[in-house]
């Protein structure tokens, strides 16, 4: 499998993720074969997620809130992970949201080609509007007992929507709890591509010594 964020979203975007928040075993995400937490069923480490920062002013709280409870919606689902309240964690998954643009129409697709600076004048005047998100966030994996930051990382996708590109989102009860809003919609999109990598990268970033339960 090739490796990189885009690579894996690509190969993900049209998979969707069962269960709920609520469920004790909630039913996996049917990642690609090979992926690192494909049918685990071994030792769990003990994690709490903190509540997202919102270091853009394109989010409010509430959102901020639904995005974290579907972040750990994916996390359950890979069965790695016990969420547990941050003074019973050994790690935090700190996790700051720097850009959320939700909507962008930055031009029009057609003759023009799409938006760029360069074709912003014909743009305008020929094709059909273009819809684009984007979001960033960024990652860290803190030792409690330390605040050792173990690793981190910044996740980024982009999405757009015009005739030719139809948007699709996830349909299982935990993206409708919070997330219904942005259902087949760009930033929709890249709410499930960001949450997705992000958990995969906790996944293959937690050192093996902190599964012990």
């Amino acid at each position: 499998m090739k490796n990189g964020f885009k690579s894996f979203g690509c190969l993900v975007l049209s998979l969707s993720i069962a269960g709920c928040l609520s469920a004790k075993h909630p039913a996996g995400i049917k990642y690609p074969q090979g992926e690192p937490f494909e049918g685990y069923s071994g030792l769990k480490a003990k994690i709490a997620v903190s509540d997202f920062e919102l270091k853009t002013s394109g989010i409010n709280a509430d959102v901020g809130q639904s995005i974290k409870e579907y972040f750990i919606a994916i996390l359950n689902s890979t069965k790695r992970f016990i969420i547990v309240a941050p003074s019973e964690a050994d790690l935090i998954i700190s996790v700051g949201i720097i850009e959320f643009v939700s909507e962008n129409s930055g031009g029009k697709s057609g003759i023009a080609g799409g938006g760029s600076a360069a074709s912003s004048f014909m743009g305008g005047l020929l094709g059909t509007p273009l819809n684009k998100a984007t979001m960033q966030l960024n990652l860290r994996i803190v030792e409690r007992a330390t605040s050792n930051v173990i690793s981190s990382r910044d996740i980024q996708s982009q999405a757009v929507e015009n005739p030719k590109n139809k948007i699709v989102t996830p349909n299982d009860r935990a993206f409708k709890a919070g997330l219904s809003e942005y259902a087949d919609t760009p930033i929709g999109k890249v709410i499930y591509e960001c949450l997705l990598e992000a958990a995969r990268y906790t996944a293959l970033n937690v050192p093996s010594t902190y599964y012990k339960n």
